[in-house]
């Protein structure tokens, strides 16, 4: 071990120490001058320098030659240079990472108050030199408190913790200790982890080795043979004509119960109980049961499918919003001598829609007026002429607002161009017809099943168009704006999209009746229909609930079609909206925020706008896997988790990678050198002044004397 200096050019300052040597050697000691009235009759002394060489006060003299090489030494920055920093020097405090786990299933029975108890217990056995930092995670991890060694503040922040109704992840959490870890200086290094272990957030991307030398401590709060009963989600379905009643259908689990649970299950609307009913869930397992059909007003509802209450009440509720229904306004435009028999097919399809409902009227294209398209969602272009003139850039403007367009070619669309506004909608022309009599006709071969309008179709909930068959349809060349969804087998566009301003045009080329293809008869039929209007009015169903966890942007998520103008609930500037969480609280969310909202509360939030006062309600419920109570063993996490290097080679490893700079910031020892001057500073002060004050008196006594021998 030796001491070094970061600056060591300020130790030509220890020069300065011959300043007081300099004061005490040349100092005169003034004399009062003592009236004698002849020195005639004294014998002359020489005057001896040495008297006034010699040092009189030792101990000032030291303590002023000790300020000034401490002040030296302070400015020169020194610290302790040896191989392997002990606590000593580094120190052994701790730096602790405090993970309380806040997930629904800390809800169960008392494990929330032990998991804080377990908390506080270990802030208040944090000693002065250590630091703590305080993580609350769910399925995702916050640092609700900055690494502090200040009790108050962490067990401050520990009281405002609540459980919320979000999901487990080990991973975020793991991994934000990690990093809050792997910058700390201190090499004694600490993970206090305190959940129920539950088994659905621990995945294969969870284990994440904590930086070396770190010691993980675990605290197990899951419950031996816990039992829960859950609602994890509900069904609604239209009955009755129009859709005018509301069918609801619960499913109920039973986890980590040995025996089948009989369970009382109710449907409530609006806060009332309207039917309740007993079921049986076998063990382990989902039951499910139907209430009978009800009539719901036609305005926007909440309700809730509750069962009897356990030791989780987070999931005993499933609550949903029912919507009111609006129908989507369609003007569907036909050639002036087309029979009624052509569109057969499509009205038949659009009258049965019923999530959304269809609001359909006929026309003439030839017998419209540019106020025709106002208040629609969507027209129709049936194989009829394209208007041009006032009503082509009437239609132009519809789309440009928002406004959406589905043009049918068929067997009298013609080739001739379209006027100039249809260009910018629709391309130049329709073209010439295939004909594909011959075989079989043609399929659809080519289905980009990632777009939002075939979405619904891929997967296991895919619908078979290959079943379709084709016989007419017409050649149509693509403007560069537009994008091709589907294809016929020989290439030929057979459905596109164009978007123009705020709305979107749709082109099909293969009708829509039963004489050039059979697409008509074949059970997909009704659904692309119901799929290519709602694409074409911008339709977006708002979920019945949402999952609690996820994040919600209000300005677009709440987003409503006012038909005759693209808007939201709130408005085209929504401005402040004052949310209320189901707790009660309240709070404010603007474009300062970017009108994003967690939802972390199970229940209702109610959402309302300033100044126009319109409200909305949005139904959250806990995620369901939060109902599932098995758990991971607590030492398979920390044996994951647990880091492999030994404290004393961390320690080496620590010191060995730190430079001259960082030594000395760490130490500090400037700090205290300059406090040990000022107080030797300060010492001399007070003894020069006492040395001062009994000179004077001396002296006093002296000239008293003086005067009486006169």
């Amino acid at each position: 071990m030796s001491f070094a200096f970061l600056a060591p050019l300020f130790l030509v300052g220890a020069l300065a120490v011959a300043i007081p040597v300099y004061v005490h050697l040349t100092h005169r000691e003034r004399k009062d001058a003592v009236p004698f009235p002849s020195l005639m009759f004294l014998r002359r002394v020489p005057y001896r320098t040495v008297r006034r060489q010699r040092l009189r006060h030792w101990l000032l003299f030291l303590l002023r030659a000790l300020a000034v090489l401490l002040l030296v030494a302070a400015f020169a920055r020194p610290f302790v240079d040896r191989a392997a920093l002990g606590p000593a020097v580094v120190g052994d405090g701790r730096d602790v990472v405090i993970l309380l786990d806040h997930s629904a299933s800390m809800a169960y029975g008392d494990r929330w108050s032990r998991g804080v108890d377990a908390a506080r217990t270990t802030i208040d056995g944090l000693r002065a030199i250590d630091r703590a930092t305080l993580v609350a995670f769910g399925d995702r991890a916050d640092a609700v408190t900055p690494a502090t060694s200040d009790r108050p503040i962490l067990r401050n922040a520990l009281a405002a913790i609540r459980p919320l109704a979000v999901g487990t992840k080990y991973a975020p959490a793991l991994q934000l200790a990690h990093d809050v870890l792997e910058v700390s200086e201190s090499p004694n290094r600490e993970v206090v982890l305190i959940t129920d272990f539950q088994r659905v957030g621990w995945t294969a991307d969870a284990p994440i080795r904590m930086p070396d030398g770190t010691a993980v401590t675990v605290v197990d709060l899951s419950d031996a043979d816990a039992s829960n009963v859950a609602v994890t989600g509900v069904q609604l379905d239209r009955a009755g004509e129009g859709g005018d009643r509301l069918v609801v259908t619960a499913r109920v689990t039973a986890a980590s119960a040995d025996t089948a649970v009989r369970v009382g299950v109710t449907l409530e609307i609006e806060g009332e109980a309207v039917e309740s009913r007993q079921i049986t869930v076998p063990a382990g397992n989902a039951a499910s049961t139907v209430f009978a059909p009800i009539t719901v007003p036609d305005r926007t509802v909440r309700g809730r499918v509750r069962v009897d209450g356990d030791a989780l009440p987070y999931d005993d509720a499933f609550g949903f919003t029912v919507e009111q229904r609006t129908a989507i306004p369609l003007l569907i435009l036909h050639h002036p001598d087309a029979r009624a028999g052509e569109w057969l097919y499509l009205r038949q399809a659009l009258s049965i829609g019923s999530a959304p409902p269809f609001g359909i009227e006929f026309a003439p294209a030839t017998a419209i007026g540019p106020v025709a398209f106002d208040g629609r969602a969507v027209v129709v272009l049936y194989d009829a002429p394209v208007p041009g003139g006032d009503v082509g850039r009437s239609l132009r403007a519809f789309v440009e607002a928002g406004g959406g367009v589905l043009a049918v070619l068929g067997p009298r669309s013609g080739n001739a161009a379209w006027p100039p506004d249809a260009r910018v909608l629709l391309g130049d022309r329709a073209g010439p017809t295939v004909d594909r009599d011959a075989g079989r006709g043609g399929t659809l071969s080519i289905l980009d099943y990632r777009h939002p309008l075939f979405e619904p179709f891929s997967g296991s909930r895919g619908a078979d168009f290959s079943a379709a068959r084709f016989f007419r349809y017409r050649r149509w060349t693509p403007p560069d704006s537009a994008v091709v969804l589907a294809r016929f087998d020989d290439g030929v566009p057979a459905l596109a999209e164009m978007v123009v301003g705020g709305g979107r045009v749709l082109l099909w080329t293969a009708g829509a009746a039963n004489r050039w293809n059979d697409l008509p008869l074949q059970p997909v039929f009704l659904p692309f229909v119901h799929q290519l209007a709602r694409y074409a009015a911008s339709y977006r169903p708002r979920p019945a609930w949402r999952e609690a966890g996820g994040m919600i942007d209000l300005a677009r998520d709440l987003r409503v079609r006012s038909w005759g103008g693209a808007g939201t609930v709130f408005g085209d500037e929504p401005g402040e909206l004052i949310v209320e969480a189901p707790s009660g609280t309240r709070f404010i969310v603007d474009d300062a925020s970017g009108y994003r909202l967690a939802l972390n509360e199970h229940g209702f939030y109610r959402i309302r706008s300033e100044p126009e006062g319109i409200a909305t309600l949005v139904a959250v419920n806990t995620a369901p896997s939060e109902s599932d109570l098995g758990i991971v063993e607590p030492d398979v996490v920390s044996a994951a988790i647990a880091a492999g290097e030994a404290d004393g080679s961390r320690l080496a490893r620590l010191t060995a990678t730190l430079t001259p700079t960082e030594k000395e910031r760490r130490q500090a020892l400037w700090w205290y050198v300059m406090v040990a001057a000022l107080l030797l500073l300060l010492a001399e002060t007070l003894i020069a002044g006492r040395l001062s004050g009994r000179r004077y008196r001396r002296q006093t006594v002296e000239t008293r004397d003086a005067s009486a021998v006169r």
